[in-house]
């Protein structure tokens, strides 16, 4: 009877357990059979930014500068005379090298060559430079060459146009030298403006650009005697630009043309904090200055504290091509200090003091 009623026992609570699990089961049956939801997002831009800027700076002439004005003397009157005709000092070519063709190329100095001009493309992107030249001839002009060899026996006048490494016979048509230079997509970024938009520009340290340099030379006949009225011709040298066309093949024979610096005094650029609770070495940048004010230095002496204590040279690794000065974060004065370390950089030339350098050292 027992044996019954413990069977039926088990039996109740299995049923109980089982309709508990059924009905569970039961709550989470939807009548549903299809389904569906969607989402809906507005998408906006960045904007634009135009990176293509063209700025070529053509040769800029000097009020009164006539940088392709000349002289011819087929008569070889200067030479004879050791160019007494014009004021002491004044220097002309070597005799034995002398073409008979003279450029003022600075105060009192005469060349064959004249002196260069450049155009200096400071774009973004490939610009195309014509320079075109003409001789306008006079009714008593000398005959012009068709080389740069002019006639041993009649006088002829050598001018030759020279752009990058090209050069033209000047003649009395027209003719046209074209180079493609380079761009310097390097000089520029993009950055945001007072007005929070982005704008391409040229960088504030840019400094290299790439250019075409541009001049003129001549020769005339060697001793052959010209009339009295005999005349030069006057030459024109124009010059003009455009963005270059796709797949135009850039220049080899173009020139860097660096701007110069503006003027800034040597100074500490950045110094590292050093943190006791995790020491680090403490890194030192500096600079030498930038143009006029630059200075020449080939090493450091490091100095600390109100004392200026030479810091122990096993202390600082100095490093004159990455401009830095590292001393080692087991310094005493360092791991010692109770406030900040007032820090000094003497740079040197061949011993000798040149500037100091202050800064701080921020010890937490």
């Amino acid at each position: 009877m027992r044996k019954m009623k413990k069977g039926m026992a088990v039996a109740l609570t299995a049923s109980m357990v089982l309709g508990s699990a059924l009905t569970v089961f039961a709550s989470d049956v939807s009548d549903s059979t299809t389904g569906s939801g969607s989402t809906q997002g507005t998408g906006t831009t960045e904007g634009h930014v135009n990176k293509e800027v063209v700025n070529m700076v053509l040769p800029t002439i000097e009020s009164g500068s006539t940088p392709f004005a000349y002289i011819m003397d087929p008569e070889r009157l200067i030479q004879e005379t050791d160019g007494n005709k014009y004021a002491e000092g004044t220097i002309f070519p070597e005799k034995d090298q002398d073409t008979g063709v003279y450029f003022l190329t600075d105060e009192n100095t005469y060349a064959n060559t004249s002196k260069t001009l450049q155009a200096i493309n400071k774009s973004s992107c490939d610009v195309t430079l014509s320079v075109k030249v003409k001789a306008t001839a006079g009714s008593n002009d000398i005959t012009l060459a068709t080389s740069d060899t002019p006639s041993t026996t009649d006088a002829e006048l050598y001018l030759g146009l020279k752009v990058g490494g090209d050069s033209k016979v000047v003649k009395a048509t027209e003719e046209t030298v074209t180079k493609t230079v380079a761009g310097s997509t390097n000089n520029f970024e993009i950055v945001i403006d007072e007005n929070n938009k982005y704008v391409y520009k040229e960088k504030a340290d840019a400094t290299t650009w790439k250019a075409m340099n541009i001049s003129m030379t001549g020769a005339v006949s060697n001793g052959v005697a010209i009339e009295e009225d005999t005349t030069a011709p006057t030459v024109e040298v124009t010059w003009s630009y455009e963005k270059a066309a796709d797949g135009a093949t850039v220049a080899t024979d173009s020139v860097d043309y660096i701007t110069a610096p503006a003027d800034a005094d040597p100074s500490i650029t950045n110094i590292t904090d050093f943190t006791k609770a995790s020491p680090e070495n403490v890194v030192i940048s500096f600079d030498l200055g930038k143009g006029t004010k630059a200075v020449d230095a080939d090493g450091i002496i490091v100095k600390q504290g109100a004392s200026k204590t030479v810091v122990n040279t096993a202390k600082c690794i100095v490093d004159m091509d990455a401009k830095t000065v590292t001393i080692d974060k087991s310094a005493g004065f360092l791991t010692g200090a109770s406030a900040d370390v007032p820090i000094y950089v003497i740079l040197t030339k061949d011993g000798n003091n040149v500037k100091e350098l202050a800064g701080t050292i921020g010890v937490n």
